[in-house]
């Protein structure tokens, strides 16, 4: 397993067999950032111009884990990933 926030942008995605996207909303990403010591909203606002949208990032993914809601929520997606992805490697 491999995080990597250009994995698609950058063509490395080719190499793993899946992928496993994980989204928020907008409004989030740059909560989130910004409590990343020395983060600026400048910054984070024009890092994720650069980024490609998630809508586009959606078509490259196996999965996709959405963690706008709350923990439990997210939890059980990821659950539901990991058994499908333990059913595919049996």
């Amino acid at each position: 397993m491999v995080e990597a926030a250009i994995l698609i942008e950058t063509g490395s995605y080719k190499r793993f067999d899946r992928m496993i996207l994980v989204t928020c909303d907008e409004e989030q990403q740059v909560e989130r950032a910004l409590r990343r010591k020395g983060a600026e909203k400048t910054d984070v606002l024009a890092r994720l111009s650069r980024q490609m949208p998630l809508a586009e990032k959606r078509k490259y993914a196996d999965f996709v884990i959405d963690t706008s809601g709350e923990k439990e929520d997210t939890l059980r997606q990821t659950r539901k990933v990991y058994e499908t992805l333990r059913r595919i490697e049996s």
